[in-house]
Protein backbone atom coordinates (compact mmCIF):
# COMPACT_ATOMS: atom_id res chain seq x y z
CA UNK A 1 0.00 0.00 0.00
CA UNK A 2 1.29 3.45 -0.90
CA UNK A 3 2.83 5.44 1.94
CA UNK A 4 0.76 8.59 2.26
CA UNK A 5 0.02 10.49 5.44
CA UNK A 6 -3.35 11.92 4.43
CA UNK A 7 -5.46 12.93 1.47
CA UNK A 8 -9.04 13.91 0.91
CA UNK A 9 -11.59 13.27 -1.80
CA UNK A 10 -14.14 15.69 -3.17
CA UNK A 11 -17.14 13.43 -3.72
CA UNK A 12 -18.64 15.78 -6.35
CA UNK A 13 -22.03 15.21 -4.79
CA UNK A 14 -24.75 15.80 -7.39
CA UNK A 15 -21.92 16.63 -9.82
CA UNK A 16 -21.03 19.75 -7.86
CA UNK A 17 -17.55 20.42 -6.42
CA UNK A 18 -16.84 21.41 -2.81
CA UNK A 19 -20.06 20.18 -1.24
CA UNK A 20 -19.08 16.94 0.51
CA UNK A 21 -15.61 15.53 1.13
CA UNK A 22 -14.16 12.39 2.70
CA UNK A 23 -10.89 12.40 4.65
CA UNK A 24 -8.54 9.44 4.11
CA UNK A 25 -5.83 8.23 6.49
CA UNK A 26 -3.76 5.34 5.09
CA UNK A 27 -2.36 2.72 7.45
CA UNK A 28 -0.47 -0.51 6.88
CA UNK A 29 -3.71 -2.41 7.56
CA UNK A 30 -5.94 -0.36 5.29
CA UNK A 31 -7.56 3.03 4.80
CA UNK A 32 -9.44 4.91 7.50
CA UNK A 33 -12.20 6.97 5.90
CA UNK A 34 -13.67 9.87 7.86
CA UNK A 35 -17.28 10.49 6.80
CA UNK A 36 -17.82 8.38 3.64
CA UNK A 37 -20.75 10.55 2.52
CA UNK A 38 -24.13 9.47 1.12
CA UNK A 39 -24.86 6.52 -1.14
CA UNK A 40 -25.63 8.99 -3.96
CA UNK A 41 -21.96 10.08 -3.86
CA UNK A 42 -20.46 6.60 -3.56
CA UNK A 43 -19.28 6.57 -7.17
CA UNK A 44 -17.43 9.82 -6.51
CA UNK A 45 -15.73 8.22 -3.51
CA UNK A 46 -14.72 5.22 -5.59
CA UNK A 47 -13.33 7.40 -8.38
CA UNK A 48 -11.38 9.48 -5.88
CA UNK A 49 -9.84 6.40 -4.32
CA UNK A 50 -8.94 4.98 -7.71
CA UNK A 51 -7.14 8.16 -8.69
CA UNK A 52 -4.90 7.58 -5.67
CA UNK A 53 -4.32 3.92 -6.49
CA UNK A 54 -6.84 2.50 -4.01
CA UNK A 55 -10.35 1.10 -4.01
CA UNK A 56 -13.00 0.22 -1.43
CA UNK A 57 -11.35 -3.17 -0.88
CA UNK A 58 -8.52 -1.24 0.79
CA UNK A 59 -10.79 0.33 3.44
CA UNK A 60 -10.42 -1.05 6.96
CA UNK A 61 -12.61 1.40 8.91
CA UNK A 62 -15.17 4.17 8.57
CA UNK A 63 -14.93 6.88 11.23
CA UNK A 64 -18.22 8.77 11.49
CA UNK A 65 -18.25 12.24 12.99
CA UNK A 66 -22.02 11.82 13.15
CA UNK A 67 -24.79 9.90 11.45
CA UNK A 68 -26.48 12.56 9.31
CA UNK A 69 -27.02 11.17 5.82
CA UNK A 70 -24.69 13.58 4.02
CA UNK A 71 -21.85 12.31 6.24
CA UNK A 72 -22.67 8.67 6.85
CA UNK A 73 -25.48 7.53 4.53
CA UNK A 74 -23.27 5.17 2.51
CA UNK A 75 -21.92 3.36 5.58
CA UNK A 76 -24.22 0.35 5.45
CA UNK A 77 -23.82 -0.05 1.70
CA UNK A 78 -20.04 -0.09 2.03
CA UNK A 79 -20.13 -2.64 4.86
CA UNK A 80 -22.55 -4.87 2.94
CA UNK A 81 -20.06 -5.01 0.06
CA UNK A 82 -17.00 -5.23 2.31
CA UNK A 83 -18.05 -7.12 5.48
CA UNK A 84 -14.74 -6.72 7.33
CA UNK A 85 -15.00 -2.91 7.51
CA UNK A 86 -15.19 -1.47 11.04
CA UNK A 87 -17.55 1.44 11.77
CA UNK A 88 -16.61 3.86 14.58
CA UNK A 89 -19.54 5.95 15.84
CA UNK A 90 -20.72 7.71 19.00
CA UNK A 91 -22.86 5.66 21.36
CA UNK A 92 -25.96 7.79 20.68
CA UNK A 93 -25.65 7.28 16.94
CA UNK A 94 -24.73 3.59 17.06
CA UNK A 95 -28.30 2.18 17.42
CA UNK A 96 -29.39 4.20 14.36
CA UNK A 97 -26.48 2.87 12.32
CA UNK A 98 -27.49 -0.68 13.24
CA UNK A 99 -31.16 0.06 12.52
CA UNK A 100 -31.66 3.27 10.51
CA UNK A 101 -35.47 3.08 10.35
CA UNK A 102 -36.08 5.82 12.92
CA UNK A 103 -33.40 8.03 11.36
CA UNK A 104 -35.02 7.61 7.96
CA UNK A 105 -38.49 8.45 9.28
CA UNK A 106 -37.09 11.66 10.75
CA UNK A 107 -35.26 12.54 7.52
CA UNK A 108 -38.37 11.96 5.41
CA UNK A 109 -40.18 14.62 7.43
CA UNK A 110 -37.64 17.09 6.04
CA UNK A 111 -36.89 15.76 2.55
CA UNK A 112 -40.15 14.03 1.63
CA UNK A 113 -40.21 12.63 -1.89
CA UNK A 114 -36.63 13.79 -2.51
CA UNK A 115 -35.14 11.31 -0.04
CA UNK A 116 -34.02 8.73 -2.60
CA UNK A 117 -32.77 11.28 -5.10
CA UNK A 118 -30.73 13.07 -2.44
CA UNK A 119 -29.35 10.19 -0.40
CA UNK A 120 -29.99 6.83 -2.06
CA UNK A 121 -29.75 3.62 -0.05
CA UNK A 122 -29.29 3.74 3.73
CA UNK A 123 -28.55 0.17 4.80
CA UNK A 124 -28.14 -1.20 8.34
CA UNK A 125 -24.73 -2.13 9.71
CA UNK A 126 -24.31 -5.42 11.61
CA UNK A 127 -23.65 -4.78 15.29
CA UNK A 128 -20.44 -6.81 15.16
CA UNK A 129 -18.96 -4.22 12.77
CA UNK A 130 -19.69 -1.29 15.10
CA UNK A 131 -17.16 0.19 17.51
CA UNK A 132 -18.83 2.57 19.98
CA UNK A 133 -17.03 5.64 21.30
CA UNK A 134 -18.07 8.20 23.90
CA UNK A 135 -15.27 10.75 23.65
CA UNK A 136 -12.02 10.78 25.54
CA UNK A 137 -10.64 7.63 23.93
CA UNK A 138 -7.55 7.24 21.79
CA UNK A 139 -8.05 4.96 18.81
CA UNK A 140 -4.96 3.11 17.62
CA UNK A 141 -5.13 1.48 14.22
CA UNK A 142 -1.96 -0.01 12.68
CA UNK A 143 0.30 2.48 14.43
CA UNK A 144 -1.88 5.53 13.76
CA UNK A 145 -3.39 7.15 16.86
CA UNK A 146 -6.44 9.37 16.89
CA UNK A 147 -7.87 11.19 19.87
CA UNK A 148 -11.67 11.19 20.11
CA UNK A 149 -13.65 14.09 21.56
CA UNK A 150 -17.38 14.30 22.14
CA UNK A 151 -18.43 17.47 20.30
CA UNK A 152 -22.22 17.90 20.41
CA UNK A 153 -24.13 21.00 19.41
CA UNK A 154 -24.71 20.41 15.72
CA UNK A 155 -25.94 16.95 16.72
CA UNK A 156 -26.08 15.04 19.99
CA UNK A 157 -24.14 12.13 18.43
CA UNK A 158 -21.25 14.20 17.09
CA UNK A 159 -17.58 13.38 17.72
CA UNK A 160 -14.33 14.78 16.34
CA UNK A 161 -11.02 13.04 15.73
CA UNK A 162 -7.47 14.39 16.05
CA UNK A 163 -4.81 12.50 14.09
CA UNK A 164 -1.71 12.77 16.25
CA UNK A 165 0.68 12.20 13.34
CA UNK A 166 -0.56 14.90 10.96
CA UNK A 167 -2.09 17.28 13.53
CA UNK A 168 -5.32 17.35 11.52
CA UNK A 169 -8.61 17.57 13.42
CA UNK A 170 -11.54 15.96 11.63
CA UNK A 171 -14.43 18.04 12.86
CA UNK A 172 -17.47 17.09 10.79
CA UNK A 173 -19.91 19.99 11.15
CA UNK A 174 -18.60 21.50 14.41
CA UNK A 175 -16.56 24.00 12.39
CA UNK A 176 -19.29 24.67 9.86
CA UNK A 177 -19.00 24.89 6.09
CA UNK A 178 -16.21 26.62 4.20
CA UNK A 179 -16.13 27.71 0.58
CA UNK A 180 -12.43 28.38 0.21
CA UNK A 181 -12.55 30.34 -3.02
CA UNK A 182 -15.00 32.83 -1.56
CA UNK A 183 -13.54 32.97 1.95
CA UNK A 184 -17.00 31.95 3.13
CA UNK A 185 -17.42 30.22 6.52
CA UNK A 186 -20.85 29.58 8.04
CA UNK A 187 -22.30 27.34 10.77
CA UNK A 188 -24.38 24.36 9.64
CA UNK A 189 -27.41 24.24 11.89
CA UNK A 190 -30.20 21.85 10.84
CA UNK A 191 -33.24 21.10 13.02
CA UNK A 192 -34.13 19.54 15.37
CA UNK A 193 -30.99 18.65 17.32
CA UNK A 194 -29.07 21.94 17.54
CA UNK A 195 -27.85 22.87 21.02
CA UNK A 196 -26.07 26.20 20.75
CA UNK A 197 -24.45 26.29 24.19
CA UNK A 198 -23.01 22.82 23.78
CA UNK A 199 -21.84 23.80 20.30
CA UNK A 200 -19.83 26.70 21.74
CA UNK A 201 -18.29 24.25 24.21
CA UNK A 202 -17.42 21.88 21.37
CA UNK A 203 -15.68 24.67 19.46
CA UNK A 204 -13.61 25.23 22.60
CA UNK A 205 -12.84 21.51 22.77
CA UNK A 206 -11.48 21.49 19.23
CA UNK A 207 -9.54 24.71 19.81
CA UNK A 208 -7.92 23.20 22.92
CA UNK A 209 -6.34 20.53 20.73
CA UNK A 210 -4.44 23.32 18.93
CA UNK A 211 -4.61 21.38 15.66
CA UNK A 212 -2.38 22.26 12.72
CA UNK A 213 -5.34 22.03 10.33
CA UNK A 214 -9.06 21.33 10.35
CA UNK A 215 -10.71 18.92 7.96
CA UNK A 216 -14.29 19.85 7.15
CA UNK A 217 -16.69 17.44 5.50
CA UNK A 218 -18.05 20.63 3.89
CA UNK A 219 -15.48 21.02 2.43
CA UNK A 220 -11.76 20.22 2.75
CA UNK A 221 -8.82 21.55 4.73
CA UNK A 222 -8.65 24.79 6.68
CA UNK A 223 -5.07 25.82 7.48
CA UNK A 224 -5.85 28.58 10.00
CA UNK A 225 -7.77 26.70 12.71
CA UNK A 226 -7.87 29.43 15.36
CA UNK A 227 -9.23 32.06 12.96
CA UNK A 228 -11.62 29.58 11.39
CA UNK A 229 -13.10 28.55 14.75
CA UNK A 230 -13.38 32.20 15.79
CA UNK A 231 -15.42 32.94 12.68
CA UNK A 232 -17.70 29.96 13.24
CA UNK A 233 -18.31 31.01 16.84
CA UNK A 234 -19.02 34.59 15.75
CA UNK A 235 -21.36 33.46 12.98
CA UNK A 236 -23.26 31.15 15.28
CA UNK A 237 -23.72 33.91 17.85
CA UNK A 238 -24.94 36.34 15.17
CA UNK A 239 -27.50 33.82 13.94
CA UNK A 240 -28.74 33.20 17.48
CA UNK A 241 -29.07 36.93 18.13
CA UNK A 242 -31.02 37.39 14.90
CA UNK A 243 -33.37 34.52 15.72
CA UNK A 244 -33.97 35.86 19.21
CA UNK A 245 -34.78 39.30 17.81
CA UNK A 246 -37.02 37.88 15.10
CA UNK A 247 -39.21 35.63 17.25
CA UNK A 248 -41.90 38.26 17.70
CA UNK A 249 -41.79 39.49 14.09
CA UNK A 250 -43.57 38.43 10.91
CA UNK A 251 -42.21 35.02 9.83
CA UNK A 252 -42.12 35.59 6.06
CA UNK A 253 -40.41 38.96 6.36
CA UNK A 254 -37.92 37.63 8.89
CA UNK A 255 -37.04 34.68 6.65
CA UNK A 256 -36.59 36.88 3.60
CA UNK A 257 -34.44 39.35 5.51
CA UNK A 258 -32.25 36.53 6.84
CA UNK A 259 -31.70 35.04 3.37
CA UNK A 260 -31.19 38.39 1.62
CA UNK A 261 -28.48 39.37 4.08
CA UNK A 262 -26.44 36.33 3.07
CA UNK A 263 -26.80 36.48 -0.71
Amino acid sequence: MANRDFFWIDLHYKNEPRLIATGVLPTEDGLLLIDPGPDRALEGLQRGLQRRGFNLDDVSALLLTHIHLDHAGATGTIVARHPAVEVVVHRIGAPHVANPSRLLRSARRIYGDEMDELWGEVAPVPEENITVVRGGETLTRAGRSLEVAYTPGHASHHVSFLDQHTGIAFVGDVAGMRIAEAGYIIPVAPPPDVDVERWFESIDTVAAWEPDQLFLTHCGLSSAPAEHLHRVRRGLKEWCDEVATAISKDYEQTRNDFVDKRL
